[in-house]
């Protein structure tokens, strides 16, 4: 019988997630929901996380979107995962070289605002926040990748 064991998803100690709370989006007018929750986002001034654009580094995950808003934007809570902490994610579709195990990822093209769905990711060379790819199914557009911050 084949060995069927791989990595997979872990269930994280709330210190390995550390969530932290946020204001979201990139202005007032722009709100987040419930379906933008697993979406990367990135850091920005004034206390505020956005959703990632093609090609950044993975800086932390939407974890929850609140019912109320402050200073005017959505507010909820980031993960910004310790190392050893995984994420699913799926390959970007507009990706034309697959994914191999170890390659390291930034964000691809994410999914509308308000859409839900897996964060989309590509091969990439980030300098501060390292993903690697850890499980793949074929590692082209569109298949699963299981990703460990590094």
């Amino acid at each position: 019988m084949a060995n069927t064991f791989d990595f997979n998803l872990l269930a994280h100690s709330p210190e390995r997630l550390n969530v932290i709370s946020s204001k979201l989006g990139p202005d007032i007018a722009t709100k987040y929901t419930d379906l933008d929750k697993k979406k990367p986002v990135k850091a920005q001034a004034g206390g505020r996380h956005v959703i990632c654009s093609d090609g950044d580094e993975l800086e932390g995950w939407l974890d929850s979107v609140e019912a109320f808003t402050t200073d005017g934007f959505s507010f909820g809570g980031v993960a910004r995962g310790n190392a050893g902490f995984r994420v699913e994610a799926q390959v970007a579709t507009a990706v034309s070289t697959p994914l191999v195990f170890g390659d390291l990822v930034v964000a691809g093209i994410q999914l509308a605002r308000g859409t839900k769905g897996l964060p989309q990711v590509k091969k990439g060379t980030p300098a501060v926040h390292k993903y690697r790819v850890l499980r793949l199914t074929t590692g082209a557009a569109g298949s699963l990748v299981l990703l460990e911050k590094v």
